[in-house]
């Protein structure tokens, strides 16, 4: 919303990609931990980098994993950029966005959907949104700014006392006869309920709490900017329902004279808007970013440029900003007190430049890169010369530092933070950028990543190895040579299987020129497979890559172009000898007939990139769609999507599958990922693509598959493996017996049996040289043989032999197996968070075993008791099912029963439990 960047014209979000110039590995390189899926997972970003105006703090959105939510929450943090220390202003479960300084540094501003405070009139379904949050900058929590019934879009301060905000007026009529009836029914792009709701510019007094209209409009600001001051409001204005899937009814700009009460359109007959507003700090005019197509509205592939425009919007100048790929995204805008610094596009390294104006035009100054290190991000205080900037390679993951912009030079940097804490654990692949000849000979640049155990020195080149092609979505954006893991695809974990991974920056890419960004325009996959086979040969040609080991990773665009290269790749290279033996799309189109009404901007996107509506082309919608060619496919499938993905329509999944399971040529699986848009938001989906991604190549690809582990990620076995042993002090368990300590017993049904499992403190009561270190006290007994177990129970009754001790019998057993209640018994099914089947128990038993028993045992009691009852009494007795199996006197002789840490708790058929899970409980008469 307010001063935001509105780059629709993608097709999907620009899944950035990484990667770098080629370099040894560090020293010490090859003993770093291997990458998990964890890892990608629980992956930190941090974005919306806001800088107070006179630059000595920042503020930023910190995305981190929560598992209670099962996503990544965003936390506000602020730091101080003069000491680089940072702290977090928000916490919780409910994420914020938009995060704002006011000018006068009184408040902190955020929107989000967190309850409302107690006491506070409760919204109806139909009116919840995010709302406008404050913290006080001398202290306190956040309060709320205002109770807006339909929550708040966006917003700007004006000065310590007031804001403007975007929201809708109250229900109309229709609306509230509707909700009346329990009517929710829809009618699709309806013009007369969108005026309805018509998003309109307010004011609000931050000590009145009064709301008040700015503007009347029947239209949806979603882009505004205020001018210092508060007088003059520029904003995105759009016109109709249908405009995102038809192209047509292009968005207008107004800029709102709030002191006259009269707006101006600006761009009038233009469809390709602008898409942010920038006011100079001055206030004397702001910049406009806007798209740039060859031709006006076809905004699927553009260039951005910015205009100069004067406050009251009489004059609109563009800037020559002598560059010839434009700048890198309206995001990456930030003005100074003399004119701009921004970022252009330059393949897959971008730059970023300070532009000043003189009186003879503008002046560039690039900036040069941090310690090797590119730079990404850049932001600007508007009042000073403070920056926070953001750099990195693929080598490195971001480093995000504080400093100062002298001219084009970045000095005095402090670091503030980075994400994941950089990865410093694990070993990252070594990448360099290349280029090839691809299709009509023109140069395309790609990012190879090497595999993590490929020797530095190829003096010896070790034989060729499988390749998994990544390629990006969009179209319309590109593969950048900065670090990033993320679910949709993440290379060092192709890498460390020994493959080599390749990033494809196709015809159509974005950061490489207008031409080559329309060059695929009515041309949907006549370049795009051309370069990314080409791209193959080349690493083929050089004794790199096994040309019958490939495999093709993907998601949106990227998914769409894998699938076309197995199915049109001989259209366009043919006989290009390649072997595909994995294909793992996810959310990629296969249909473009159904696409075309299905896609919330099916017609826009197919029209321009298939070239014409169906009716108009018919044969080219069909040679284009794979779902026609599906008999030839072979290569193993596996398919991702979730269920409520409107950018490309899941139905697109399930035609491709069930084209490929009917003719029964290519292995075929499918993954839904219930209630997901087209990118996946829960933290167990992202685990579950990766996971099942991975045992798909490693099945098909990489030759020696290994069997899947029945141990999932997160699972208590999982955690284990991966972490430092851990004890737990305590007193030790038991009652005092002349002396002596014994073992605690409570009745149940009429037999008198021990409370807990008769621990390690109390068996070296028995036996002084049994080594008990520190914090193991209450630790089970273990390893404890029949003999031994007799043994102990004589020494019991040598002190007291009044109520004498025995081992328990089978009638103790099903007396102690009546008490129940108990969830987290210290089984194996415990350990893998699943019952296993019985073919994999024994693998696992012998994974818990080699853990060893300081952190294969635990505690007693710490499972939580099993309850029986003696009329209205509790009694509680632990482990019964679990930790060590237990010596019980049956008709053959002494035998170990129950469950234990190394047995999943299966009565029917278990072998019985390795020497050192057996200890004991004790009963008496």
């Amino acid at each position: 919303m307010a001063d935001v960047d509105r780059t629709h014209w993608r097709r999907t979000l620009r899944w950035t990609a990484v990667l770098l110039v080629l370099a040894p590995l560090a020293p010490g390189q090859s003993a770093k931990t291997p990458w998990r899926v964890e890892d990608v997972v629980r992956r930190e970003r941090f974005t919306d980098v806001r800088l107070e105006a006179d630059g000595s703090h920042a503020l930023w959105i910190k995305h981190a994993a929560n598992d209670e939510k099962d996503t990544h929450v965003a936390t506000l943090v602020i730091a101080d950029l003069a000491t680089g220390e940072s702290r977090p202003l928000t916490g919780g479960t409910e994420g914020v966005t938009t995060p704002r300084f006011s000018p006068g540094g009184r408040w902190i501003g955020f929107l989000s959907s967190r309850a409302l405070p107690a006491g506070t009139k409760k919204l109806d379904d139909a009116e919840k949104g995010a709302q406008l949050w404050l913290l006080d900058r001398r202290g306190g929590e956040a309060t709320l700014a205002a109770r807006v019934p339909f929550g708040v879009d966006g917003f700007a301060f004006v000065d310590d006392r007031t804001v403007y905000l975007v929201t809708r007026d109250a229900a109309s009529a229709a609306e509230r006869a509707a909700r009346t009836r329990k009517d929710g029914s829809l009618v699709v792009e309806d013009t007369d309920r969108w005026r309805d709701a018509a998003r309109r510019l307010f004011r609000l007094d931050l000590d009145t709490k009064a709301l008040t209209r700015l503007t009347t409009n029947d239209d949806h600001i979603t882009a505004f900017a205020v001018a210092p001051g508060g007088k003059r409001v520029i904003a995105l204005h759009d016109q109709s329902p249908s405009h995102e899937a038809e192209g047509n009814a292009p968005p207008r700009t107004f800029l709102h004279d709030l002191a006259t009460k009269s707006h101006r359109e600006l761009y009038a007959g233009v469809k390709s808007q602008p898409v942010r507003f920038v006011w100079r700090p001055d206030g004397a005019g702001f910049y406009a970013l806007r798209p740039q197509p060859t031709v006006d509205g076809e905004n699927w592939a553009a260039l951005v440029v910015v205009d100069a425009v004067a406050a009251d919007g009489s004059t609109t100048t563009p800037i020559a900003i002598d560059w010839p790929h434009g700048l890198l995204d309206a995001s990456s805008f930030s003005p100074t007190r003399d004119g701009f610094v921004t970022g252009l596009a330059r393949g897959a390294r971008p730059a970023f430049a300070r532009y000043t104006a003189g009186p003879s035009g503008w002046t560039r100054a690039l900036v040069e890169p941090i310690d090797g290190r590119n730079v990404f991000a850049l932001h600007v205080a508007r009042a000073s010369d403070r920056i926070v900037v953001f750099s990195g390679t693929a080598s490195i993951p971001d480093h995000v530092e504080a400093g100062r912009l002298e001219g084009a030079s970045i000095v005095a940097r402090r670091a503030l933070a980075r994400p994941s804490g950089g990865y410093a654990t694990k070993r990252i692949a070594r990448t360099e950028v290349v280029r090839w000849a691809g299709a009509n000979d023109e140069t395309v640049e790609g990012i190879l990543y090497y595999p993590h155990d490929w020797p530095s020195d190829e003096a010896t080149p070790p034989a060729p190895r499988p390749l998994v092609l990544v390629t990006h979505g969009g179209p319309f954006a590109a593969s950048y040579d900065r670090f990033t893991e993320r679910w949709s695809n993440t290379p060092n974990l192709y890498a460390q299987r020994g493959a080599f991974v390749l990033k494809v920056n196709y015809h159509g890419s974005s950061d490489y020129g207008l031409a080559f960004a329309e060059s695929i325009k009515g041309r949907y996959y006549e370049l795009e497979v051309v370069d990314m086979l080409r791209g193959i040969r080349t690493l083929v040609d050089a004794g790199r890559v096994d040309p019958a080991r490939i495999g093709l990773v993907g998601w949106s665009n990227g998914a769409i172009l894998s699938i076309a290269a197995i199915t049109h790749g001989n259209d366009y290279v043919p006989d290009h000898g390649f072997t595909f033996r994995a294909c793992a799309p996810g959310a990629g189109d296969v249909n473009w007939t159904s696409d075309y009404g299905n896609c919330r901007f099916g017609a826009s996107f197919d029209e321009y990139y298939i070239g014409g509506a169906p009716w108009q082309a018919v044969d080219r919608y069909i040679r284009k769609s794979p779902l026609f060619r599906a008999p030839d496919v072979t290569v193993p499938t596996i398919i991702f999507f979730g269920t409520k993905d409107s950018a490309v329509p899941t139905e697109q999944g399930w035609q491709w599958y069930r084209a490929l399971h009917r003719i029964g040529n290519a292995p075929v699986r499918f993954v839904l990922f219930p209630d997901e848009p087209h990118g996946l938001k829960k933290l167990s989906h992202q685990r579950r693509k990766l996971t099942e991604e991975l045992a798909w190549l490693d099945r098909h690809l990489f030759d020696a598959p290994p069997a899947a582990d029945p141990c999932p990620p997160g699972s208590p076995l999982d955690v284990a493996e991966r972490t430092a042993s851990f004890a737990r002090d305590g007193a030790a368990f038991g009652v005092r017996d002349a002396g002596r300590l014994v073992p605690e017993t409570v009745v149940i049904g009429g037999k008198r049996i021990g409370r807990f499992e008769v621990t390690r403190a109390q068996w070296r009561a028995f036996r002084p040289d049994y080594d008990v270190p520190p914090g193991t006290e209450n630790y089970p007994a273990h390893g404890v043989s029949a003999k031994e177990a007799q043994a102990y129970v004589t020494w019991l009754n040598a002190g007291d032999a009044t109520m004498p001790w025995r081992l328990p019998d089978e009638g103790d057993r099903k007396a102690l197996e009546s008490a129940k209640g108990a969830t987290r018994e210290n089984t194996l099914a415990l350990w893998v968070g699943h019952a296993p089947r019985p073919s994999e128990a024994s693998t696992l038993a012998a994974r818990v075993a080699s853990l060893g028993w300081r952190r294969a045992l635990r505690p007693v009691g710490t499972g939580g008791p099993s309850v029986a009852h003696r009329g209205r009494e509790r009694i509680l007795v632990f482990d019964v099912g679990g930790n060590v199996a237990e010596w019980t006197s049956t008709p053959s002789g002494l035998a170990p029963r129950g469950g234990c840490a190394v047995r999943a708790g299966d009565a029917r058929g278990e072998s019985p439990p390795p020497p050192a899970f057996i200890g004991l409980r004790v009963a008496r008469h």
